[in-house]
């Protein structure tokens, strides 16, 4: 590991087994900006290990017809001017694609470097934004959007009869775009909620937001736009303050973060889901995923590991296809090629638009801590 620009970290991983002298001296990149520090780190490093073990799996095994390739990771703190930086600087240094991009904001701030880099990018880890409303011709997102997701919440609502909603999100721009997506979807449906919450990233206004739900009369759902701490603040403050409703989350949460941080206040807490379950193994996609983790140092399976994991596999699969001398153009041809993929009931395909996978399940979690679909 090297420092290549001031605060930015560098890894280049190439597994020399399996490849001869000369494979390695001529590599394939790809390349990523990941949030290694700041709020997001945790889960940018869960995200790296499992990238960096998938490329060294398969240089393992003698790489792209003979040619290694090569990881390229740069931090950008989950900060989106250095995600664009970032990606700036990966086309320039000759990355054939970029892979996974890492939140609404940071997404979103590196569009205008694939369209003039003319750079493919597989897996955006994020539902709303730009990036999702117009991908543009480079961004081959496969998660499904937040519009499914809250769309998702509403079916599985009008199921259980509850009508009288309340929206929290998060007062910055992802919770903002959130929420605009909220209200359509409920405006769609006939509905308006009945009221409409503002919570700080940090969740430290989450004492008075709980007290502004309770008063609320007949609340029978909350929907929960937010990150991990606002998630933790609002949950534990409204079940402390004995408001037994049921809270909708959106995938992001469905983490382990968020089991711990609410302790015993988890039960009434429904999370959608973006991939299969990680820890059924099923689909064939998932066991290859479990297989990976049985490596040493390898973080425990997780929504977000599997999601990265299938990203990660696609790419990989287009550039089999596109052959050892892939370029941009043909690496893009060749996703556009793939048809359908399907990963258990997770089903896509590229075209153009291009929104996604549309699949979005939902999870609670059991009275041991685990997530239950």
């Amino acid at each position: 590991m090297r420092s290549t620009l001031p605060g930015v970290w560098l890894i280049a991983a190439i597994a020399a087994t399996g490849l001869s002298a000369q494979a390695q001296e001529n590599p394939l990149t790809i390349a990523a900006s990941l949030p290694l520090s700041g709020a997001q780190a945790e889960a940018g490093k869960e995200g790296q290990a499992i990238m960096q073990a998938q490329i060294e799996a398969l240089n393992r095994q003698g790489g792209l017809g003979g040619r290694a390739l090569t990881l390229k990771i740069l931090d950008d703190g989950y900060d989106p001017q250095r995600a664009a930086s970032n990606a700036r600087q990966l086309i320039h240094e000759g990355a054939v694609a970029l892979l996974n991009c890492w939140g609404t904001a940071s997404c979103s701030a590196i569009q205008a470097e694939l369209q003039q880099g003319q750079t493919p990018l597989v897996g955006v880890i994020a539902g709303a934004g730009s990036m999702r409303q117009q991908p543009g011709r480079y961004a081959y997102p496969l998660r499904a959007s937040t519009q499914a997701e809250i769309a998702a919440m509403l079916q599985q609502m009008q199921t259980l009869g509850q009508q009288q909603i309340a929206i929290v999100h998060q007062n910055d721009g992802f919770g903002k775009d959130s929420l605009q997506i909220a209200l359509s979807a409920l405006a769609g449906a006939g509905h308006q909620p009945l009221a409409t919450l503002a919570i700080e990233a940090s969740g430290s206004n989450a004492p008075e937001l709980a007290k502004q739900l309770a008063a609320l009369p007949g609340l029978q759902a909350v929907i929960a736009l937010a990150g991990a701490p606002a998630t933790i603040g609002l949950i534990t403050r409204a079940r402390q303050a004995q408001i037994g409703t049921q809270f909708y989350n959106l995938a992001a949460q469905a983490s382990r973060a968020v089991v711990q941080g609410l302790g015993a206040h988890t039960r009434g807490t429904v999370f959608t889901t973006l991939v299969p379950s990680p820890w059924k193994s099923a689909v064939p996609a998932v066991k290859e995923y479990q297989q990976l983790l049985t490596q040493s140092g390898m973080p425990p399976a997780s929504y977000l590991g599997l999601e990265v994991f299938l990203n990660t596999r696609t790419l990989l699969e287009a550039m089999r296809k596109a052959g050892p001398a892939a370029s941009r153009t043909g690496l893009m041809a060749a996703l556009d090629a793939m048809g359908e993929i399907r990963y258990g009931a997770m089903s896509l395909r590229f075209a153009t638009p291009r929104p996604g996978s549309s699949y979005v399940g939902l999870a609670v979690i059991d009275a041991g801590g685990h997530f239950r679909e």
